[in-house]
């Protein structure tokens, strides 16, 4: 939930405050000017004029956001009962990076909720329904993506944020497939 906040929008000082206190060149300006003349540059140039945070963008040829039905991250969602209201967010297609990352969480929820209560086949069931999803759709393109924006990033909190989303996406693969592993162990 944190990431997707930080890929769906620019930072404001009460996020800035509570993620940067530790950081020294965040001690340089005045917090108001740093946010606006640093950071929400930095978010526009990256976010929203360069490197598109959409699927879409990167898995089709034409290079265009897809906010129609028959995408296929909105057919993923649909299929296992996840509704997206974009009008709630700032996004334009259900593919966004952030609306993905909130898929997964959802995802992770269920999983959680049924290992409380010790449902080991829902609790399967989302394991492998997040395995599906990170093959058929983040690691397509999210990994490249965030490679590229981080590369682009001139603050070092967009590169830290991009590398800490890299590094998230992967270590939860390997645990989700170390998870599915065990199922079949003990099966």
């Amino acid at each position: 939930s944190f990431l997707s906040r930080l890929f769906v929008e620019e930072v404001d000082e009460e996020l800035l405050n509570k993620k940067t206190k530790d950081w020294e060149l965040f001690n340089t300006k005045p917090l108001k000017q740093l946010i606006d003349e640093e950071l929400n540059v930095d978010y526009t140039t990256i976010f929203i004029l360069n490197v598109y945070p959409y699927e879409s963008v990167f898995m089709n040829d034409e290079g265009h956001i897809n906010p129609t039905p028959t995408n296929p991250t909105l057919q993923f969602y649909l299929e296992n009962g996840y509704e997206v209201d974009l009008n709630k967010t700032r996004v334009l297609s259900p593919d966004h990076l952030a609306i993905e990352l909130e898929f997964m969480i959802t995802l992770i929820k269920e999983q959680l909720t049924a290992y409380s209560i010790n449902n080991q086949e829902e609790e399967r069931k989302y394991l492998d329904l997040q395995k599906r999803f990170m093959e058929n759709h983040i690691l397509q393109w999210m990994p490249i993506y965030l490679l590229a924006a981080r590369d682009m990033a001139e603050t070092p909190f967009y590169h830290d944020l991009c590398q800490t989303a890299l590094e998230f996406i992967m270590t939860d693969y390997e645990y989700i497939l170390s998870q599915l592993e065990e199922f079949e162990n003990v099966s």
